[in-house]
C-alpha cells in the first residue's frame, strides 16, 4: 500500500482527526488555492459521502467548520533579486471581520460585485473569496485577495512588505472598501 492509500486508511479510523485535517486544508486552500496536500487533488476529493467510513470523516469536518469564520484580506509579492533571481515570496495575511460564514460570504460577494471583482463561492462549505489583484504570471508581481475562512488563521506580515507593496503596486492596486 502505497503512501496516500495508507494515510486515507489512517484518516477513516479517526474520522475526527480527519476533519481536522480537511479543515486545515480547507482553510489554507481558502487563503492560497495552491495550498493542496496532494499535489492537484484536494483531500476532500478523495472522499465519498456515500462510503459510510469516508462520511463519518465528512461529517467530522463539518463539525469543524462549525466555528466563528473570519474575513482576510491576503497579499503576496513575488519579487526578483537585483540578479533577476526569484526571492522567496512575501505574505501579508490581515483579519478584517469575525462572523458566520454565510454572513461573511454574503458581504464579500456584494461588495465585490458593487465593484466589478469576480468572487468564487463553495455553497456547500462556505468559502468565498475575491482576487482583487489576481496572480500574473511574470515576476515581480503581486496577488491581492478577499477569502472567507475558519478564523483560526493569525495575523501576520512579513518584514519590509509594505514598502516593498507600495514599491511594487504604487497606485495601480484596486481596493474594496472592507478593511
Amino acid at each position: 500500500m502505497g503512501a496516500l492509500p495508507a494515510h486515507l486508511e489512517r484518516m477513516r479510523a479517526h474520522p475526527d482527526i480527519a476533519g481536522e485535517v480537511l479543515r486545515l486544508e480547507y482553510t489554507a486552500m481558502s487563503l492560497n488555492p495552491n495550498a493542496k496536500l496532494y499535489g492537484r487533488r484536494t483531500l476532500l476529493e478523495f472522499f465519498d459521502r456515500a462510503r459510510p467510513r469516508d462520511r463519518a470523516c465528512l461529517e467530522a469536518f463539518e463539525r469543524e467548520l462549525d466555528m466563528p469564520w473570519a474575513l482576510y484580506h491576503v497579499r503576496r509579492l513575488f519579487l526578483v533579486t537585483a540578479d533577476g533571481g526569484r526571492r522567496p515570496v512575501m505574505r501579508s495575511t490581515e483579519r478584517v471581520d469575525i462572523g458566520r460564514p454565510q454572513q461573511l460570504a454574503r458581504r464579500l460577494i456584494s461588495v465585490s460585485e458593487r465593484h466589478r471583482v469576480d468572487v468564487e463561492h463553495d455553497p456547500v462549505f462556505g468559502r468565498a473569496r475575491a482576487w482583487v489583484r489576481p496572480r500574473g504570471t511574470a515576476w515581480p508581481m503581486a496577488e491581492e485577495l478577499f477569502a472567507t475562512a475558519p478564523a483560526r488563521v493569525i495575523d501576520k506580515q512579513d518584514k519590509n512588505f509594505e514598502p516593498e507593496w507600495e514599491a511594487l503596486t504604487s497606485g495601480s492596486t484596486a481596493q474594496l472598501p472592507l478593511a
